[in-house]
């Protein structure tokens, strides 16, 4: 096709339009072809655009392509990891409903061969008779598979939805000496000093179980890692929020690990001779975050750690 008869610019016009369209008639027998000179190396030019753009065509949809692939294959990577979450949660749950009841079977069991054998005494594990050495160990064991079963039905429900509150009035100094007074077994056995700086109440309207489980969770944390030396806890108000501080000397956490250790199943390389699942600070944090509180973590290796619960009031 010719416009305008053989007049160059209209040829020109004609050859950018064909490219522009996507296609051309220029081909090395029709450059060859021409007889001026000028025109012929023009025609060459269009030649050479052309075949640019369609190079230049193929690879954009060769990459499009590409992506469209690597797109498709994430979504199904993505959607293989929700239905592996959902069958592990669906699993967590499930087993952990079937532990509570014989775990707190031997639970009662066990207490009432405490019971048996004498009052449980603070006193360490030394001045205790054999049995109730060996009664003292399984009553440990028992508790930490029951915290392990919380922790497994915890999982479940944040990952299923999200943790479900009941706020209520309730003085924090005085459920943080509840649950040192429960642990006054464990901080006997181990010998550590814990002490409770709250010099008066600190008056909140907060979930009272779940607040509980973070003070619980620290507390236990700071001594299992704490190394045997003194834990500090302070409890404070301030008049629009409650802060919580746990403090221990121990093992401490690398500073390149504190930021990931709030994630789910994860463990500090100073902890791995500790045994868990990784999943205590990973709670607490998901606990305070549904209060609409914040914490906070200052620790180094071989100097201990000291965790900041900020809970508005």
């Amino acid at each position: 096709m010719l416009w305008a008869g053989s007049n160059p610019t209209d040829r020109i016009l004609m050859y950018l339009a064909e490219i522009g369209a996507g296609r051309c008639s220029i081909s090395d027998d029709t450059v060859l072809a021409e007889p001026d000179l000028d025109m012929q190396q023009v025609m060459l030019g269009l030649l050479v655009l052309h075949e640019d753009l369609t190079y230049a065509s193929q690879q954009r949809a060769a990459a499009e392509a590409m992506l469209r692939g690597v797109a498709e294959e994430r979504e199904r990577l993505l959607e293989d990891r929700r239905q592996a979450i959902q069958a592990r949660d669906q699993f967590l749950a499930i087993a952990a409903h079937e532990l509570r009841t014989p775990l707190a079977t031997l639970a009662l069991l066990v207490d009432h061969l405490v019971a048996t054998v004498g009052p449980a005494s603070p006193n360490p594990p030394a001045a205790a008779s054999p049995d109730g050495q060996q009664l003292g160990l399984l009553r440990r064991q028992v508790d930490r598979l029951t915290r392990l079963v919380v922790q497994m039905l915890d999982v479940s429900r944040i990952t299923g939805g999200g943790l479900q509150l009941t706020p209520v009035p309730l003085d924090l100094r005085d459920l943080v000496r509840d649950v040192v007074d429960r642990f006054e077994l464990e901080i006997a056995r181990r010998q550590v000093s814990v002490t409770v700086d709250a010099p008066g109440p600190v008056h909140g309207t907060w979930d009272a179980a779940r607040v509980e489980q973070v003070v619980t969770n620290l507390l236990s944390n700071a001594l299992k890692y704490g190394a045997g030396r003194p834990i500090e806890i302070s409890v404070h108000g301030e008049p629009a929020r409650a802060l919580l501080v746990v403090r221990d000397h121990g093992v401490g956490i690398p500073e390149d690990e504190q930021d990931k250790i709030f994630g789910p199943f994860a463990r500090a390389t100073t902890a791995r001779y500790h045994p868990g699942l990784g999943l205590g600070l990973w709670i607490v944090q998901q606990i305070v975050q549904a209060s609409a509180g914040r914490i906070t973590l200052d620790s180094r290796v071989d100097e201990g750690s000291r965790f900041t619960v900020e809970l508005p009031r």
